[in-house]
């Protein structure tokens, strides 16, 4: 005998489903994790090798803990790709002021000419020892970041215990990558300091007045509330190219073959 799904039918189906959803732990004050983004990652030696960028605190490489709980805010998590040193002395360090030293140089050296700034659908990323003037540089709306990782690392917190270096550097400078720039926003900078936050405990604040976490405790909305992501950033930031739809984590399938099963047994005594 067939059996027609009615209304009824379709109601239980949703209330069993939010039951199941219901019942997967949720971070607190951050945004349920449907949006990832892979970071391709490269280390720049000097010419012989002997001497490479750190990659960053021992068994977190790449400030991976830290950067995952900010971008948790805007349902967004984080993995890394490590691809391949490059042993080149002229890129271990960069100079935006001296020609053939710069991000851009290095980029194109990279992928080629005229790459710089034009890649929408991955982020690379460049660790190198030190970049004159800056912890870091990302791209604006295109996928290329640089982390200066002896200034990084050198960066002590003002003496503060348990501090490994400026652990939110690379999560400000993927927000640059995802399009945090526009001084459209009412707490922008503008001119004063174009492409920046004016809120001292957001992300996107600039680097010599973000009030810079010590440890992964001072992350909002944990402590001090600190690397804050406003709705306004968070909306834009979703809108990435470089972003894909999170794969939903193993728990979350089980409570949806749970939800399923429940609708069966539903339909099978409707059929009884």
């Amino acid at each position: 005998m067939g059996v027609s799904v009615s209304l009824p039918i379709t109601r239980s189906l949703i209330s069993l489903l939010l039951v199941a959803g219901s019942m997967v732990p949720a971070l607190a004050d951050a945004m349920a994790i449907d949006k990832t983004v892979n970071i391709n990652v490269y280390q720049l030696c000097t010419d012989d090798g002997s001497s490479c960028a750190s990659q960053g605190p021992s068994g977190n490489n790449y400030y991976f803990t830290e950067t995952n709980k900010i971008w948790a805010q805007a349902g967004i998590s984080v993995s890394f790709t490590f691809i391949e040193t490059i042993n080149s002395t002229a890129f271990y360090n960069l100079n935006d002021d001296t020609p053939g030293s710069t991000f851009d140089d290095l980029y194109n050296f990279k992928f080629g000419a005229d790459t710089a700034g034009t890649v929408m659908d991955r982020v690379d990323m460049f660790l190198i020892n030190d970049y004159a003037g800056a912890y870091g540089v990302g791209y604006s709306g295109a996928g290329g970041l640089v982390m200066s990782m002896s200034a990084i690392s050198a960066f002590d917190c003002d003496g503060a215990f348990g501090c490994t270096g400026r652990i939110d550097t690379l999560a400000h400078e993927l927000g640059h990558n995802f399009g945090l720039v526009p001084e459209s926003f009412a707490d922008y900078a503008g001119d004063a300091d174009a492409g920046h936050s004016l809120g001292t405990n957001t992300l996107m604040n600039g680097g010599g007045t973000r009030d810079v976490p010590t440890t992964v405790a001072d992350i909002s909305p944990d402590n001090l509330g600190l690397d804050y992501l406003p709705a306004t950033h968070v909306a834009l930031a979703r809108q990435s190219t470089l972003l894909v739809s999170a794969v939903p984590e193993p728990s979350t399938w089980a409570m949806f073959a749970v939800g399923l099963l429940g609708m069966g047994a539903w339909v099978r005594r409707r059929q009884a």
